[in-house]
């Protein structure tokens, strides 16, 4: 099965590992698309690591939690659909905040021919603070990349 997952990665934290481990037990051909910095600027979203790290720490991450052989490319995303207009796909995962990206990716696959993607919605992962794990809360200094709370040691 090929299985597309994508996103900015930026601040590699718990649910981008999470995607990234649902779309390792989905598929044996997996695309990570990932969002050039172009792209993230347009979104008016802000990085401060730039895509080519990004990818690296990607790659590094899914030789780490890959317990099967598979293959896998990086695919720069521009558009939030990237490779998956262009190329037969047969799942998706997706966080809530992307799904209507993947259903609108569905009805233009479907215009050109292919088939839709069976669409596999991840829920967010929570933060020991009870919202949900991000990368700007993880640059804010507030939580670390696996949820946990930024303890302070104050000196008396």
């Amino acid at each position: 099965m090929k299985v597309a997952v994508g996103g900015t990665f930026e601040g590699l934290h718990a649910g981008h590992v999470k995607l990234l481990k649902k779309a390792l037990e989905l598929g044996d051909e997996i695309i990570i698309g990932v969002t050039s910095d172009q792209f993230v600027e347009k979104m008016g979203k802000k990085i401060e690591t730039p895509y080519l790290d990004r990818i690296l720490r990607v790659k590094e991450k899914i030789d780490e939690i890959a317990q099967k052989s598979f293959r896998f490319y990086i695919a720069m995303l521009d558009d939030p659909y990237g490779p998956v207009l262009k190329e037969d796909v047969d799942f998706i995962v997706v966080s809530p905040e992307s799904f209507k990206n993947a259903l609108k990716a569905n009805i233009l696959r479907k215009k050109i021919g292919f088939k839709p993607m069976n669409i596999y919605v991840i829920n967010f992962v929570k933060a020991e603070t009870g919202s949900k794990i991000s990368s700007s809360d993880i640059r804010k200094g507030k939580i670390l990349p696996n949820g946990k709370s930024v303890k302070l040691k104050v000196k008396t």
